[in-house]
């Protein structure tokens, strides 16, 4: 069984990985999805979807592109984003 979709955790982005890995967690909470659902849409393991979140993987073009899809973005909009949240956190 699925855990309910909660609050996002304030987690840290010390890198553009990990600040990719933020906004795709916000993306998919404001969408009420699990991170099965996710992995479903893309055609990834949930395991992968868990890494590219917690940003221990980077994600290639391609997947970044198919990522960008599932959310009706751009993948510059996308990328943009993360880069604003790791601004944010750099003094």
């Amino acid at each position: 069984m699925a855990k309910p979709i909660g609050t996002v955790k304030k987690r840290e982005a010390g890198n553009l990985g990990e600040a990719l890995g933020v906004e795709l967690t916000r993306l998919r909470v404001a969408k009420r999805w699990s991170q099965q659902k996710v992995s479903e849409m893309l055609g990834y393991d949930v395991t992968y979807i868990r890494q590219l979140e917690k940003g221990a993987k980077s994600p290639t073009l391609r997947t970044l592109s198919h990522i960008a899809e599932v959310y009706s973005l751009r993948v510059s909009v996308l990328v943009g984003r993360a880069e604003r949240i790791l601004a944010r956190e750099r003094p």
